[in-house]
């Protein structure tokens, strides 16, 4: 019985910290640079070669 109440526990902490999180809609280059921008509204620089992570 306890187990089963961790792995419940445990869904929903996982559930509602990834709510949290952007996750990328776009991204863009411009010059020498590349913006990443995501669902929560943030956009982030980064430079031309980097690639933007799936989640801010």
């Amino acid at each position: 019985m306890k187990r089963l109440l961790f792995i419940i526990v445990l869904n929903i902490l996982l559930t509602y910290s990834s709510v949290f999180a952007g996750v990328l809609l776009s991204e863009w280059t411009d010059a020498t640079s590349r913006y990443c921008k995501y669902s929560d509204g943030t956009v982030i620089t980064l430079s031309f070669f980097s690639t933007c992570p799936s989640t801010n």
